[in-house]
C-alpha cells in the first residue's frame, strides 16, 4: 500500500499549522524564565497565551487521524509496537542526549542540568522531548484496543473517549505536578483524549461533519476565546486551564473545526511533512538563534522571534535530508528504518 495516496492534504496542512505553533511556543518560552524570556505584558507572550490550548492538541489529533488510516490489530501488533518504538524512543534518547549536552555547555542556554543528571533521560521526561515517552504510551495503550476491536463502531469509540476524558480529569484534580513523572505516564493522560478524538473523526466522518454539532462547538468555541481574552486582560478573574473548563474545551473544539475547514495551502503541507523532524530538531535552530543574535546585539523582540522562528523551522528540514541519506543517522536521528528508501517510515 503507498502511504502517500492516503495523504489528505487539509491534514498535511494543519501538520504546517500545528508545527509552527509549537515552534513559536519555545520561541517565546512559556515565562519569563525561558525562550526569549518576554515580558508578561508584551504582544509576543500575549500571542503565545492565545495559542497555548489548541497547538498540541490540535498536533496530537492530528497524530490519531493519521493512525486511523493504518491502525493496529491482532495480526500486526507486535510489529507496530517494535516500529513506534524505533521512530519514538530511539530519537528521543539520542536526540534529548545531544540537547541535553546542548544546554550544558554551551552559553547562554535556558534551564541547565548537571552532567550527572544525563541518566534521567531514561526513565523521567526531559524538556520538550516529553511528547515522545508520552505519545508511545499513547501508541501502545490504542494499539491494544483496537486489537480487540474497542472502538470499530461510533457507540465503542464513544465509550473510549468518555474514558479518556475521565483520566484526564483524574490527571488534573487528582495527581499533582510534583510527584515523580515516571516515563512521562501524566503526558499519556493529557494527550489521550485528544489522540482519541482524532481517530473519531477519521473513522467516523459523517457524525463529525454534522453542519448542526459543526455550529454548535463554532459558538462553543467563540464563546470560549472571548473568555479567554476578557481573563487575560483583567476583565474576569478566571484562571484557564490546559485540564478542564475552557481551555480542554478550546483544544478539543479548535481541533475539530480546523479538521472540518479542509484547508489546503501548499507550504503549510510541504512543512508539514517534514513536523516530525521539526518537533526533534527546533530547539537547537531557536537557541542557536537565540544566543546568536543577542551576542550580535539584536534587541528587537520582533526580529529575533523572527528569526528563531525560521532557523527552527528550517535547520530540521535541512538535517532530516542529511541524516536520510546514511542508514545509522536515519535510524539514530529520525527513527527511521535503517535500510533507504523503506516505504511506511
Amino acid at each position: 500500500m503507498n502511504i502517500a495516496r492516503e495523504k489528505d492534504l487539509s491534514v498535511e496542512t494543519l501538520r504546517g499549522v500545528a508545527i509552527i505553533l509549537v515552534v513559536a511556543g519555545h520561541v517565546i518560552g512559556y515565562d519569563t524564565k525561558g525562550g526569549m524570556r518576554v515580558a508578561d505584558n508584551s504582544f509576543l507572550r500575549h500571542m503565545n497565551y492565545t495559542f497555548e490550548f489548541v497547538r498540541i492538541p490540535l498536533f496530537t489529533v492530528l497524530s490519531g487521524w493519521v493512525y486511523a488510516l493504518f491502525p493496529a490489530n491482532r495480526e500486526n501488533l507486535q510489529k507496530f509496537t517494535l516500529k513506534k518504538a524505533r521512530r519514538l524512543m530511539i530519537p528521543m534518547f539520542v536526540v534529548g542526549a545531544a540537547y541535553f549536552l546542548l544546554q550544558h555547555f554551551v552559553p547562554g542556554t535556558n534551564n541547565k542540568s548537571p552532567i550527572t543528571d544525563m541518566w534521567r533521560l531514561l526513565v523521567f521526561p526531559f524538556t520538550l522531548y516529553w511528547y515522545l515517552p508520552s505519545l508511545f504510551l499513547v501508541f501502545l495503550l490504542v494499539a491494544w484496543l483496537d486489537s480487540r476491536n474497542r472502538m470499530k463502531d461510533l457507540q465503542g469509540w464513544l465509550f473510549v473517549f468518555a474514558l479518556a476524558m475521565i483520566i484526564k480529569l483524574y490527571r488534573t484534580y487528582q495527581i499533582d505536578d510534583i510527584s515523580p513523572n515516571f516515563f512521562s505516564y501524566k503526558g499519556l493522560m493529557n494527550l489521550l483524549p485528544f489522540f482519541i478524538l482524532g481517530i473519531g473523526i477519521q473513522r467516523f466522518r459523517e457524525f463529525f461533519s454534522n453542519r448542526k454539532f459543526l455550529l454548535t462547538l463554532l459558538i462553543c468555541l467563540i464563546v470560549c476565546l472571548i473568555i479567554q481574552q476578557l481573563s487575560w486582560y483583567g476583565v474576569i478573574e478566571y484562571t484557564l486551564r490546559k485540564g478542564t473548563g475552557v481551555g480542554l474545551i478550546i483544544g478539543l473544539t479548535a481541533s475539530i473545526l480546523l479538521l472540518s475547514l479542509k484547508w489546503n495551502v501548499k507550504a503549510l503541507i510541504w512543512i508539514g511533512g517534514f513536523s516530525y523532524t521539526i518537533y526533534l530538531f527546533h530547539a537547537f535552530g531557536t537557541a542557536g538563534a537565540r544566543i546568536i543574535t543577542h551576542g550580535l546585539g539584536v534587541n528587537s523582540d520582533a526580529l529575533v522571534f523572527l528569526i528563531a522562528l525560521t532557523t527552527g523551522l528550517v535547520l530540521p528540514i535541512i538535517l532530516e535530508k542529511l541524516f536520510n541519506s546514511f542508514g545509522i543517522t536515519r535510524m539514530l536521528f529520525l527513527g527511521r528504518n535503517y535500510i533507504l528508501n523503506t516505504k511506511g517510515d
